[in-house]
């Protein structure tokens, strides 16, 4: 909706009249509505309000001014410019202080914005709360906001509002744009095509690890492409922050006090599904899910852990407390890491591992890649095997086989990169979906044939 700039008057009136209609619009927005029908809901919500109340609000009988005000008030105030802004990762506002945002490459700015009042934040973080889907605040809230634009954490505080919301990302990144960024080389993004997809006889258990802020869900989001087309996904999360729109066949869960994480990881095994993937697991969930992955599902998480071993510790201790046998069925863990080269920040896979079984009740592991501080990339250390030969196994190919399939993909993903042609997911999932299922016809597509030599010859 194209519009004037809302400009009041009278501020603390058109403050009031945003609050009453917030308040007439409590349990009739959802997530999922298109804005159109948002803009009904709001339009007749408005209506209403000056039928009940004729001189109880500012005039707005003029067209332009009604029509700039819906835009406002469907807007999200002080930080629509942020919201708007790709750089822009969080937004962090302490009450009636000035406003932080933390940006790709700068860390925390500090802004010149700020909530004039304690009652102008009280109608904004209302306006959070109904616009996604609630209808009262609680201690702690976590929510999203609508068009996949971020999700909310808002803690009620002595001292105010405290709320930080993470921007989201309505286009999650590529692979080919993670490599493009640096996060990992094509040979690495072409070994975990193989173990998210696994030749379609046996994808790997997979969890991606790293502290705060290294890109976990962003990869997770990634390798979704790589997932066949035919299978069926639940996700679970406790805020809705994966991007799923490009699968065919995927029900999102979301967790709240009365239905649980672990409860969800519980209740998915109910709906057939052949991919279960958590978001983040914290506590007993953790358990469900390897027992999951016990029960022949395939399953990927994320977990906040800086190395391979460390992961395995969490995973087996308190809150987890997962046993060490469920533990050695996961087959990969892909550890990520934030690092600063020359002032620039960037997240990077610094490693990938694999579990070799066990010992004396120990996981055993063999890292095949780390990454090399010294020349800044990541090196290989071991080629993969223990994955790759149960791979082979299961497939009817030789282990020789799977290592040339796992270079063909690193040289598909190279043309598809070269093309230009793959810019948003949908495009990459659609490619490498009918890789899955028609293999010559994808080839086909980016100017390949089968009998591409790996080392880049014909």
């Amino acid at each position: 909706m194209n519009a004037e700039p809302f400009l009041p008057s009278d501020p603390s009136a058109f403050l009031v009249l945003t609050d009453a209609l917030l308040e007439s619009l409590k349990g009739q927005l959802t997530l999922i509505q298109p804005l159109e029908e948002r803009r009904r809901l709001v339009g007749d919500a408005l209506e209403r309000l000056y039928a009940e109340h004729r001189n109880g609000f500012p005039d707005l009988s003029d067209g332009a001014q009604r029509q700039a005000f819906l835009h406002a008030f469907l807007s999200y105030d002080l930080i629509e410019e942020f919201l708007n802004d790709p750089a822009v990762e969080d937004i962090i506002i302490n009450a009636t202080e000035p406003i932080f945002v933390h940006k790709l490459g700068e860390g925390l700015v500090k802004t010149e914005r700020r909530f004039a009042t304690m009652q102008q934040l009280a109608v904004f973080v209302k306006k959070l709360l109904i616009f996604g889907g609630r209808a009262e605040a609680d201690m702690i809230n976590d929510l999203e906001l609508a068009d996949v634009r971020g999700r909310v954490n808002i803690i009620a505080s002595p001292f105010g509002p405290q709320i930080t919301i993470t921007r989201g990302k309505p286009h999650p990144l590529t692979i080919l744009q993670l490599i493009e960024n640096g996060a990992l080389p094509y040979d690495v993004a072409a070994q975990l095509w193989m173990y998210v997809e696994g030749l379609q006889v046996r994808p790997a258990n997979l969890i991606i690890s790293g502290g705060p802020g290294t890109g976990k869900t962003t990869l997770l989001n990634a390798l979704l492409s790589f997932i066949p087309p035919k299978e069926r996904v639940v996700t679970i999360e406790d805020t809705l922050e994966l991007n799923t729109s490009f699968l065919e066949n995927c029900s999102r869960l979301e967790s709240c006090r009365r239905a649980k994480m672990d409860a969800l990881v519980k209740n998915s095994l109910r709906m057939r599904p052949e991919r279960i993937l958590v978001g983040e697991v914290r506590g007993a969930e953790a358990h469900d899910l390897m027992t999951a992955i016990n029960l022949g599902k395939y399953c990927m998480s994320t977990v906040h852990a800086t190395s391979a071993r460390e992961t395995i510790l969490r995973l087996q201790n308190a809150p987890m407390n997962v046993p060490p046998v469920l533990v050695s069925l996961v087959d990969v863990f892909v550890i990520l890491r934030k690092t600063n080269i020359e002032g620039k920040v960037s997240r990077i896979v610094c490693e990938l591992v694999e579990t070799a079984g066990m010992e004396h009740q120990v996981v055993l592991l063999t890292t095949l890649w780390s990454y090399d501080h010294d020349r800044h990339q990541l090196a290989e250390s071991s080629p993969s095997s223990i994955y790759r030969d149960k791979l082979a196994t299961e497939s009817g190919r030789t282990p020789a086989q799977i290592m040339e399939e796992t270079a063909r993909r690193a040289k598909i993903l190279k043309r598809m990169a070269m093309t230009g042609r793959f810019q948003d997911i949908a495009a990459v999932t659609a490619l490498c979906q009918q890789y899955s299922s028609h293999p010559d016809d994808a080839l086909e597509q980016i100017g390949m044939h089968r009998d591409v030599d790996t080392r880049g010859k014909k």
